[in-house]
């Protein structure tokens, strides 16, 4: 049975053990911010974290609209595609981007979980578009040389490598609406991919 000492880390090590995430990014994450163990029995009520209030949202679907509007907005856009060229790992960005907005009580830790293939799709889906190769998770590329590609993949893995092979999103993974949006995209200016990165893809 998992033990853990607060909210944040309880998710952390469930998205650890649930996708291939980079250790150093898990401890990066554990160690900024966290808080000592008992404090949250000191704290005021009154001043919660923010992911400890009630969600924002906790439909599929409209987080799934959220995070669409998050990843083209102007600003976070050339950054995300920036990221994907400079061979950081789908799955790393997908973390990254969802753990920010449950850490700011956008979403709760069941739609954390839901989101993060919709929103790798997305996310493969734009850089298909810009005509950016990319990884899906780390380590792909030693797996595939051993031959090993197929073996020991979840079915999410399974489902994400079948999208990089044919390009295709598979039916009722996201809303046909947004699917549409992202075939007419606009791609940004190479000058704009060469912005200075923001400290958060979830800033407004």
């Amino acid at each position: 049975m998992m033990r853990c000492i607060n909210q944040q880390e309880c998710i952390l090590e469930e998205c650890k053990a649930s996708h291939k995430m980079e250790k150093s990014y898990v401890d990066h994450i554990l160690k900024a911010g966290r808080s000592i163990p008992g404090q949250s029995l000191t704290n005021d009520p009154e001043q919660r974290y923010e992911f400890e209030k009630a969600p924002e949202i906790t439909n599929l679907r409209e987080g799934i609209e959220f995070i669409f509007i998050k990843l083209t907005e102007e600003e976070t856009y050339p950054q995300i595609l920036e990221l994907v060229g400079s061979n950081i790992p789908i799955m790393e960005i997908t973390q990254n981007i969802l753990f920010q907005a449950f850490d700011r009580g956008v979403i709760n830790p069941d739609l954390m979980m839901l989101l993060a293939e919709p929103t790798a799709y997305m996310i493969m889906a734009l850089a298909e578009r810009a005509d950016i190769d990319y990884r899906i998770y780390q380590g792909e590329e030693e797996e595939e040389a051993a031959e090993n590609a197929a073996t020991g993949y979840s079915q999410q893995e399974n489902r994400l490598n079948e999208y990089k092979k044919t390009n295709q999103i598979p039916q009722g993974a996201l809303p046909k609406e947004i699917v549409e949006q992202i075939a007419t995209i606009e791609t940004p200016e190479e000058e704009s991919l060469m912005a200075r990165p923001e400290p958060s893809l979830l800033e407004g």
